[in-house]
């Protein structure tokens, strides 16, 4: 997907939060929302370019057990 094309996907989302919320929100809380629905597209179109295969397992973090923490 190119940059632009998330932009539109991003507005056309805002734009059904607006219509549905948009009465109980304020112009600064919608600014909010709509930076954090950009902020949600860009980041699945990064996960997007990460290239899996099947074969991939989860990537697990190893934290030892240390007494008393």
């Amino acid at each position: 997907m190119s940059d632009d094309s998330i932009q539109k996907e991003a507005e056309l989302m805002f734009n059904v939060v607006r219509e549905r919320y948009g009465d109980r929100l304020d112009d600064e809380q919608l600014e909010e929302v709509k930076k954090g629905v950009e902020g949600i597209f860009e980041a699945a179109e990064s996960l997007r370019k990460i290239k899996l295969e099947n074969s991939d397992e989860p990537f697990s973090l190893f934290v030892p057990y240390r007494k008393g923490d």
